[in-house]
């Protein structure tokens, strides 16, 4: 996958990922939490294909710039990031809503700030890697 296609990737799994705040709203928790598994699996993959890929090839001899902090700030929020998304859909495990569904509200609401802000920070690193 291209990294043009894979920010786009990005702004659509972002995209899925605050849909499911539709299903939150309207108390559909199995769907919301259908929805948020299916995005931080989405987002692990484009990890996994796309980004460690392109953050080796940037950090291989490197020297450090404004350009390769923008870039490893990102990597580490990003881990935050998608660690938090796993830890979240992995107390969920497809449970009906109750107490651990409820009990990591807040912590869903900081997650999608966080995850938004890797978005944008991504949007950055791709802008000053390609133009």
């Amino acid at each position: 996958m291209s990294p043009g296609l894979n920010l786009l990737a990005q702004l659509a799994i972002t995209g899925i990922l605050f849909s499911a705040i539709v299903y939150a709203k309207r108390r559909e928790f199995r769907l919301h939490g259908l929805v948020i598994a299916a995005a931080v699996a989405l987002n692990g993959l484009s990890i996994l294909l796309v980004m460690v890929p392109s953050a080796l090839r940037i950090f291989s001899g490197a020297s450090l710039s404004g350009f390769t902090v923008a870039v490893g700030v990102h990597v580490v929020l990003g881990t935050v990031a998608q660690l938090a998304g796993l830890y979240i859909v992995w107390g969920w495990r497809l449970r009906e809503p109750g107490g651990t569904c409820f009990r990591l509200g807040g912590r869903m609401r900081s997650l999608s700030r966080l995850w938004t802000l890797m978005v944008v920070l991504g949007a950055l690193v791709y802008y000053m890697l390609y133009f």
